[in-house]
């Protein structure tokens, strides 16, 4: 029996037996023990939004997990691990066959993934396309990542939360943030957006993520105002749109499984 898991930075998603199971912050370890006591798993596939390489989760800043080899708690269960982007594209890859697609998700953090060519684009270290990591402007504390001028510290949903939290003001979505910090979160997500395009001249950007989903009019905002900051020969056959998918992360971790 197959256990497919996404490891978001607010939620769990899981679907065993046909089922989906949602839960906040739980404990994969635990999890998974509970799990195999339950059903007769013999393999584990999981989405998890950070650094994963070689089935090993090396860092995943928003959910606090360094160097986690679950093989190491679990050696009669197979595991196939992956970045959660990378499982996104994937999934929207198939959704609207399309070979050259990129995936701009905004949720609690701010990542992208990449399908050029047929081929999902990974990096030496399967750390390529972390979008909410590129150089942006400094801001007055840390991002998950340790430095502070990440995209991520003005584009995510753990971004508006630090900013009410350093401002000492009571706000926790984009709608209710006070201008400066919506104008500094527009213009890095336009930063992130014109990137992903110029470098990687997508037939389609597909955006997704609990932010973009709650904040819909962003899409709008992307399409009008991308000619200011994107390469525009790249932008002449671009169809830049929300996803249709839920849970997508999930979808493309079942994928992997293919």
């Amino acid at each position: 029996m197959n256990l497919y898991i996404d490891m978001g930075g607010t939620y769990l998603r899981y679907e065993i037996d046909n089922k989906l199971f949602i839960e906040k912050e739980s404990n994969i370890v635990m999890l998974i023990k509970k799990l195999t006591q339950k059903y007769p798993i013999k393999w584990v596939f999981i989405s998890c939004a950070g650094h994963t390489q070689n089935n090993i989760i090396y860092s995943a800043p928003n959910i606090d997990i360094k160097n986690l080899n679950l093989k190491e708690y679990f050696p009669n269960i197979n595991f196939i691990i992956e970045n959660d982007l990378n499982c996104a594209v994937l999934a929207e890859s198939r959704y609207f066959n399309e070979k050259n697609i990129v995936a701009f998700y905004i949720g609690t953090g701010a990542g992208s993934g990449a399908i050029i060519d047929g081929h999902l684009i990974k990096g030496i270290e399967n750390s390529a396309l972390e979008i909410g990591h590129i150089p942006f402007r400094k801001a007055p504390f840390l991002c998950g990542c340790g430095k502070d001028n990440c995209i991520e510290n003005f584009c995510s949903g753990s971004a508006i939360k630090k900013w009410a939290k350093y401002l000492k003001q009571d706000f926790n979505t984009f709608t209710k943030a006070p201008k400066e910090v919506k104008d500094n979160f527009l213009e890095a997500l336009m930063f992130a957006s014109a990137t992903l395009i110029t470098l990687f001249n997508p037939k389609i950007l597909v955006l997704g993520g609990g932010v973009i989903e709650n904040n819909q009019f962003l899409i709008k905002y992307i399409n009008k105002n991308i000619k200011k900051y994107a390469f525009s020969p790249n932008l002449k056959n671009i169809l830049i749109t929300k996803t249709k998918l839920k849970n997508a992360s999930l979808q493309g971790c079942k994928l992997l499984s293919n």
